[in-house]
């Protein structure tokens, strides 16, 4: 069992670090990986996005939130983003939190759909107006819309 795990660990985190925008540190334990998805929240237009949300929206969410949103609602995958295990110390941390305690054929396929996600800046920019009432652009501008 311990062996299965690593090599899930290991396949998850080369998927992952072969993303653009995300990087992914090689846990030593435990059935979760913690990918830096910073990258990817600037290039989707997250972090405009978040800054544009009136005071009181912002402070219930963050840009890590919005992909974890955008990839559970419009990707079908699951994921915690860090603000969800913790706020000490997160300000302009952009991590989500994933299982490897899965076949790893699913992981793999919900990587794949992380990776689609990543560079699906029109699909964020219509979620991101449809979900939260922002309009978002491809040069990272955005405006509260509603």
């Amino acid at each position: 069992m311990v062996a299965a795990f690593q090599e899930r660990r290991d396949r998850v985190v080369q998927m992952l670090n072969e993303i653009p925008g995300v990087h992914c540190a090689m846990p030593k334990g435990a059935f979760y990986v913690f990918p830096n998805v910073g990258g990817v929240c600037e290039r989707l237009g997250l972090i405009a996005a978040h800054a544009a949300l009136p005071a009181e929206a912002r402070a219930r969410t963050s840009p890590s939130k919005l992909l974890q949103r955008f990839l559970l609602e419009r990707y079908g995958v699951a994921t915690m983003d860090r603000n969800s295990f913790g706020r000490i110390g997160v300000e302009g941390e952009h991590y989500l939190r994933l299982s490897i305690a899965s076949a790893l054929d699913r992981i793999e396929t919900g990587i794949r759909r992380i990776d689609a996600a990543s560079r699906d800046v029109d699909g964020c920019a219509d979620f991101l107006r449809a979900e939260l009432g922002v309009a978002e652009t491809a040069r990272g501008t955005a405006t509260a819309t509603a």
